[in-house]
């Protein structure tokens, strides 16, 4: 005949008392190293010290009984933990922090302890005293678990949701087992009803450091989190780099040509205007007002462009001073507008500072059917010459093949320039 299942053997709290007292320190231990040996951010040392202190609290309940008052001292290690933690966390996430200022954290410690104290002192039963606790304990866990949400990083931290899961758990498992204490006139459910008090405070304390125990695991995860994120903050910042000329923050030449092919790719054959546009006389401002000057030119000048142009059109910075843009679904006659809308708007900038004023010439294609972005802007760079030719601060339309250009009358392009709108800008 077979023996039945053996029921399962009841559980020894010294036991696990001594054995989470060294998985405390051997976590500690292992936080210590990590944060010497490896970079850490701001709050990493408060969840270390969390953890020596819960162990410190937990081996000192080994020992209140024969030297009284340990106790207190034990119970107050003990209670620090969770905001020790979320202090940790408010230094980690300084940079968006918490709505809830930091000195609640210290009242509502201060709340928990004070009430523990009271009890302790009044020479209440210890079960009174034991459910004392256990309300500090639920009130600073379901306090850290809610400030934790509201961390900003929250919803992006896998980290920070299972602390704050961890955190609501213990407080719901006191809170049941409170209520059953309450309900029931105490005493532990199945194998642990003939627990005593100084038992149940023990269990209690071992529940309440589970958190604590489990940021050997969450801290450098949280870390890791917060490499990560800085590595991509600067790859889009390298990237961004790479792309975009930094003087003038307009795409680069390389990025350009992307962009424009990617938008002649996009529209109608032959509905996209080329232009080129550059500054009048510019080696000449460098020369006499300096290269500080010039580059103030050319942040100015792109300034303007940014302003005008649509979101759809592209613009460049080719080198030097030489712009490129692209606009598509446009024909010259708007194009020409357009760069009227530049120079007005440069020439209101320049009106309201004394920086050197200067003027731009500029050279427009209408692309034809099949044509690339590189053969436009060839006929672009002709029609731009042209108008450097009739004198300058002026606009040229170019037709025709590049070996046998065909240039407009140029327009002459004044501070009064004309309009820019989405109207003219859309072709037949």
């Amino acid at each position: 005949m077979r023996e039945p299942f053996p029921l399962p053997m009841p559980l020894h709290l010294p036991t696990l008392l001594y054995t989470c007292i060294a998985a405390l320190v051997l976590s500690a231990g292992l936080m210590s190293l990590f944060g010497t040996r490896l970079k850490t951010y701001r709050g990493f040392w408060h969840w270390t010290t969390a953890q020596w202190l819960l162990a410190l609290g937990l081996l000192l309940q080994t020992q209140h009984q024969d030297t009284p008052w340990l106790l207190p001292l034990s119970t107050l290690l003990l209670l620090q933990g969770p905001i020790t933690v979320l202090v940790g966390l408010r230094r980690f996430y300084s940079r968006h922090g918490i709505d809830v200022p930091v000195i609640a954290d210290g009242l509502v410690l201060a709340l928990a302890c004070t009430g523990w104290l009271a009890v302790w002192a009044g020479f209440a039963s210890a079960s009174l005293s034991v459910s004392a606790f256990m309300v500090g304990m639920i009130v600073l866990h379901f306090y850290a678990a809610a400030l934790i949400s509201r961390l900003r990083e929250f919803k992006g931290s896998v980290a920070l949701q299972a602390l704050a899961i961890l955190e609501v758990m213990v407080a719901s498992l006191l809170g049941l087992r409170l209520g059953w204490a309450i309900t029931s006139g105490g005493g532990w459910p199945g194998s642990l009803n003939s627990l005593s008090p100084d038992s149940v405070l023990l269990a209690t304390s071992l529940l309440s450091v589970i958190p604590g125990l489990l940021m050997v695991y969450l801290g450098p995860l949280m870390s890791w989190e917060r490499t990560e994120h800085a590595l991509r903050a600067k790859h889009r910042k390298l990237r961004f780099l790479a792309d975009m000329d930094v003087l003038t923050r307009v795409p680069n030449r390389r990025r350009f040509h992307e962009l424009a092919a990617l938008s002649v790719a996009a529209t109608k054959p032959g509905a996209s205007v080329v232009m080129m546009l550059d500054i009048d006389h510019f080696k000449h401002i460098n020369d006499l007002h300096g290269h500080a000057s010039g580059d103030e030119a050319l942040r100015q000048v792109a300034h303007c462009v940014r302003k005008t142009l649509r979101e759809q059109d592209v613009a460049g910075r080719l080198g030097g001073d030489e712009f490129s843009l692209v606009l598509p679904d446009t024909e010259a006659t708007a194009a020409i507008s357009l760069a009227a809308r530049i120079v007005a708007l440069l020439g209101e900038r320049q009106a309201e500072s004394s920086r050197t004023r200067v003027s731009l010439s500029f050279g427009i294609v209408q692309m034809n059917a099949n044509e690339t972005v590189d053969a436009a802007l060839r006929r672009a760079d002709q029609a731009l010459y042209e108008a450097k030719r009739q004198g300058r601060s002026r606009a040229v339309v170019a037709t025709g093949a590049e070996a046998q250009p065909v240039f407009s009358e140029s327009r002459p392009l004044g501070l009064d320039g004309g309009s820019w709108s989405d109207a003219e800008a859309v072709g037949a």
